[in-house]
């Protein structure tokens, strides 16, 4: 969270801009804490579930071994600690994700009642456009994290099952289920990344019904415009993410497992 790439903010600098700016935090931070609230619950009941099934795992492999006890309780804690730590990285992504799309949400609930300051929708813009911009470049090294490691999850896995011929392929499986458990926090923030660049895409769609409607008004016209062409949404490396390139992860991750359990299978 403080690694800080060459002329760009770390994470922890980009949250501090968020929770500092008294413009735009009021705002939009009770929509933030109540989606933050419910990512919360469900980070939680992740991590306890997978920790859970670990536990059965080692408890099922050291069944009737009285000398693996201590070993065992030393797997489990570390697992936990591990599971613990990469859950809370997926779950602050997810926070920070959820305060963009909170940003842009009110920004578009709240258009229809400022139609006569043009100026001032103008500005807020400007300010969640560069908000998104900064934090999405504070993100990035979460982001690469949280996108890598559920790929090299599978990557190592299979490595194990294709090489070691005398291991029970079914075991690898049982034993990399609790892990796939915290992946899908993982998978749940990237999805939330390509939220945030959707509902920017969107803005202008919706605000051209909400704001022209049936006559023509340059003042909303040059708004409209105005957004379009800031290309907002999360960055990475100057590249623009959207849901379809987070669904591709998804997708190399799922085709992994099918491959995985396809030669579990034939084991």
């Amino acid at each position: 969270l403080t690694f800080r790439m060459p002329g760009r903010d770390s994470a922890m600098q980009a949250t501090s801009a968020i929770l500092m700016d008294k413009h735009m935090l009021p705002k939009f931070v009770d929509l933030w804490l109540e989606r933050s609230r419910w990512s919360s619950w469900e980070a939680a009941f992740l991590w306890f579930l997978s920790v859970a099934i670990e536990a059965a795992v080692v408890t099922w492999t050291h069944d009737g071994d009285d000398d693996c006890h201590l070993p065992g309780i030393v797997h489990i804690t570390a697992f936990a600690v591990v599971a613990g730590t990469f859950s809370a990285l997926s779950l602050y992504l997810l926070h920070m994700c959820n305060a963009q799309a909170a940003m842009i949400d009110h920004y578009s609930a709240t258009a229809a009642e400022t139609t006569d300051d043009y100026w001032q929708l103008r500005h807020d813009w400007d300010r969640i456009q560069a908000t998104l911009r900064r934090s999405a470049q504070g993100l990035t090294p979460c982001l690469l994290t949280l996108t890598f490691t559920p790929l090299l999850v599978v990557a190592v896995s299979a490595i194990e099952l294709f090489l070691d011929n005398e291991y029970h392929g079914h075991r690898i499986m049982l034993e990399l289920s609790p892990k796939l458990i915290v992946l899908l926090g993982a998978l749940r923030g990237l999805c939330r990344i390509g939220e945030v660049t959707g509902n920017c895409e969107r803005l202008p769609v919706f605000l051209n019904s909400l704001l022209l409607g049936d006559f023509f008004d340059e003042e909303a016209s040059h708004l409209i415009d105005f957004i379009e062409r800031s290309k907002a949404g999360f960055y990475a490396f100057d590249a623009k993410v959207d849901f379809s390139g987070m669904s591709k992860v998804a997708y190399v991750f799922g085709a992994g497992l099918v491959a995985l359990l396809t030669q579990v299978v034939k084991l």
